[in-house]
């Protein structure tokens, strides 16, 4: 019985192939790599720098007004925004095609922007905890001085009423003597009088009031009056001003004044417990507690501000506030709000309670009739931000936002993205550029810039797995240990494995089986598909033909080029592939082809039935010989 040995198969046309393949491959793999590189700034990247710069303007903006309003300086910030914007600006002037970005240049006008815009914010925070510490104390001076002053008008308002009336009755003193001497001179000769000089001395309590007539003193015969002297009667203050009163010696009494104005509180020592009034205003104003329609002032210090509602800065004017905002307001429920307008947009914070919101509202309708809006929240141990639209311009923040994307991060749920544009990048070391991966809206996983590679394990130096993610498609995919697909494996041993011990199969999508290709092939034993349910226009074999196509084959005897001295002597017939007047002959019949009609070698299934064609032709002609012998023997022994 004869022994199927070593089976070989040529695979010299196989590069043709390959080459062709890989040349389709490469013009394909320049179109990727252009999308990817990163001195291209796609179409998409745009949309999104588009939105960035739209959002850093309206920041800019707001911060800009609120810096100004407390005399901090914006230079810095103005100068890094500008740069910004015009690299930015000329970057979108197309967003219908990608242009050439110079990123390192873009990155570094974002980073000097981000810097100078956080330096300001630091400022503006620091002036408004100033001005809350030092308008406390404000407040506690004005309530001490206003207490003071009340004191010191009620004890002025009992003086001057005895001023008055001592000036009263020395006026009509006055006017009394006036009258005696008149009457006293009348029809009197000059000279007769008394003659009063120097000499004459007066008893004391011979001049009294009854010897002094009414009216008789004017102003200008009075010297000073010592208001010590002033012990009873009434002084008129609207006909009596005063350049200084002495506020020590009013002890008692009420001081009872329509409006008190003054440039500085600070000098009141004294408590004056609960000061109520329409208007306080002073430079500095400090006290326990201030109640009253409106305080001005420049400073406000003082230990509590009970007040239903706070609102500081001037309301806006912008015919979006609808609401009635003030820059900042907290109302009577301890929920503090900072708002701001400008032309398009109204930007809000609040805090309320354990919640802090902000809110973002572009008042121009989109070209579907919508409002772009977004919202920030922090609440409940979650930070949710949302990208959306309100049906209707949304003045008052009122309205909730319909989410086109949104990004939860919880402590209970993690990490959730919704929308068409939400992705998770890793950008690689702050040393790297063009280097990470992207997750992508629906998980998937791409490179960015030149990243070659993604593993997964527990380190580079012990993966599971390596990923080539590259653009051009060079990098491998390489499983550092054993893989199966449900029975199947592949072993790290150079092993094809079934798990359940049957058979392999190579067959297409519709479970038919295909050809396979090899350079050598050790077996024990070989089966071919032969089911007559598997064929098609099955007739009788040409028997003579087929054994006559065996019997042309030129056999020879060989070694491969990649052969060494210890490979075998190999034996077969030769396709001729490189001489035009062929030196070896091998029907065409025997001729093994891949999917695209390229020769790969001899096909030696049909090889094999031909030679058996050839066994059966000798084995019909032996039959026909023995018969023509055995007729001979019979003739001869007839």
């Amino acid at each position: 019985m004869a022994t199927l040995g070593t089976v070989s198969v040529s695979i010299t046309d196989a590069s043709t192939t390959a080459e062709t393949a890989q040349a389709t491959a490469d013009t394909a793999n320049t179109g990727v790599t252009n999308l990817n590189t990163s001195s291209i700034m796609s179409v998409i990247e745009k949309q999104q720098l588009e939105y960035s710069l739209t959002v850093a303007t309206i920041q800019y903006t707001a911060i800009v007004t609120t810096a100004k309003s407390s005399s901090i300086s914006t230079t810095a910030l103005t100068t890094a925004y500008n740069a910004m914007n015009t690299y930015e600006s000329s970057l979108l002037a197309d967003l219908t095609t990608a242009s050439t970005v110079d990123r390192d240049n873009l990155t570094t006008l974002q980073s000097t922007y981000n810097t100078a815009y956080s330096n300001v914010q630091t400022l503006i925070n620091d002036s408004f905890s100033t001005s809350i510490s030092e308008a406390a104390a404000s407040a506690a001076t004005a309530s001490t001085a206003a207490s003071t002053a009340s004191a010191a008008a009620t004890s002025a308002g009992v003086v001057g009423s005895n001023a008055s009336s001592t000036a009263s009755v020395a006026s009509a003193a006055a006017s009394q003597a006036s009258a005696d001497y008149t009457t006293l001179s009348t029809g009197v000769s000059d000279g007769s009088l008394i003659h009063i000089t120097t000499k004459t001395a007066i008893d004391e309590a011979v001049i009294g009031t009854a010897e002094l007539a009414d009216a008789a003193i004017t102003n200008a015969k009075i010297g000073s009056v010592s208001a010590s002297k002033l012990t009873a009667g009434t002084i008129d203050f609207s006909t009596i001003t005063g350049t200084n009163i002495n506020a020590t010696n009013i002890t008692t009494g009420t001081l009872d004044v329509a409006r008190l104005n003054v440039g500085s509180l600070s000098a009141l020592s004294a408590d004056l417990g609960t000061v109520t009034s329409g208007t306080i205003k002073g430079n500095t104003i400090t006290g326990g507690t201030i109640s009253g329609t409106t305080i001005t002032g420049t400073v406000i210090n003082g230990g509590t501000i009970n007040s239903g509602v706070i609102n500081s800065g001037t309301k806006s004017t912008s015919s979006y506030n609808t609401g009635g905002y003030y820059p900042l307001t907290i109302n009577a429920s301890g929920v503090y709000t900072s708002t701001m307008f400008d032309s398009s947009v109204g930007l809000q914070a609040a805090i309320d309670q354990a919640s802090l919101t902000t809110s973002v509202r572009y008042f121009t309708a989109s070209s579907d009739g919508t409002y772009y809006a977004n919202q920030t929240s922090l609440s409940n141990g979650q930070l949710t931000l949302t990208d959306g639209y309100t049906a209707a311009s949304d003045n008052t923040f009122s309205s909730g936002v319909t989410a086109t994307g949104s990004v939860s991060l919880s402590s209970v749920y993690g990490i959730n993205l919704y929308g068409n544009t939400q992705t998770i990048t890793f950008n690689g070391l702050i040393t790297d550029t063009n280097k990470g991966i992207t997750f992508t809206t629906y998980g998937n996983i791409k490179s960015n810039g030149d990243q070659g590679t993604w593993y997964v394990g527990y380190s580079n130096d012990s993966q599971t797995a390596n990923f080539g993610i590259d653009s051009a498609g060079s990098n491998p995919i390489t499983f550092s240990r054993e893989l199966w697909v449900s029975n199947m494996g592949l072993g790290l041993a150079h092993q094809i494995r079934s798990k359940d011990g049957g058979g392999i199969y190579f067959t297409d999508d519709s479970s038919a089986r295909v050809d396979t290709y090899h350079k050598n092939i050790y077996y024990s034993g070989s089966s071919s598909k032969s089911l007559l349910s598997e064929k098609a226009n099955v007739e009788t074999a040409d028997i003579n033909y087929w054994s006559n196509l065996a019997m042309s084959i030129d056999l020879a005897t060989y070694n491969y080029d990649t052969d060494d001295y210890t490979d075998p002597l190999r034996l077969s017939g030769i396709i001729d592939d490189v001489n035009a007047t062929k030196e070896w002959t091998l029907p065409e019949a025997f001729y093994a082809r891949d999917e695209d009609g390229n020769i790969v070698g001899i096909d030696n299934g049909v090889l094999l039935n031909a030679v058996l064609a050839l066994s059966q032709e000798q084995a019909r002609q032996i039959d026909a010989l023995n018969t023509n012998v055995l007729a001979m023997e019979a003739k001869i022994n007839g």
